[in-house]
């Protein structure tokens, strides 16, 4: 059975050292200009979180954000929207998974991948996520061995065959707080 093509970010799968995955708590200032997608790998600028690029040095990966609409109205969502401005234009609370011995599981987006491929990193591949379900649709890609992602393995199940479009475990061993 082929794989689909469905890149859907980042998502936690297991912990290398057995170590509890839960999100930390980080700002992004009022107003941030690029929107960020549950899934989607961030990096920090002057303390505060930043949509990542396809090489820049990760923080980690985004699960969600809180603030003060600038009604007052307290929000919990997946997705940071760009130009969201908050009451009194104060920081919001990003949710961001950045245990750097967190492996998370996602799609092979160009390329084809194989067994060899375990142990090295590749790039990742950059695309805005989707508004109606709040996930990222970032992946990684399969053509280069020159990126931020480190491949640990590939997802054991009878529908992910090691070929086009393979869901795999990645870490981010040059994230911002690894050691």
């Amino acid at each position: 059975m082929a794989n689909t093509n469905d890149p859907d970010g980042f998502t936690p799968a297991y912990h290398m050292y057995g170590g509890v995955i839960r999100p930390a708590r980080m700002r992004i200032q009022s107003a941030y200009d690029t929107a960020i997608y549950s899934g989607d790998m961030v990096t920090l600028a002057s303390g505060y979180i930043t949509q990542g690029t396809a090489t820049s040095t990760p923080v980690g990966v985004f699960y969600g954000v809180y603030y003060n609409d600038s009604s007052g109205n307290p929000t919990f969502s997946k997705v940071w929207t760009a130009d969201t401005a908050t009451l009194g234009s104060a920081d919001a609370e990003a949710l961001v998974y950045s245990d750097p011995g967190i492996v998370y599981e996602a799609q092979f987006t160009a390329g084809t991948p194989t067994v060899a491929f375990i142990g090295s990193k590749y790039t990742l591949s950059t695309t805005a996520g989707d508004s109606n379900s709040g996930r990222s649709k970032e992946g990684v890609t399969a053509t280069t061995s020159s990126g931020i992602a480190l491949h640990v393995g590939y997802k054991l199940t009878p529908s992910n065959s090691i070929a086009a479009y393979a869901r795999g475990f990645f870490t981010f061993p040059t994230s911002v707080f690894a050691v």
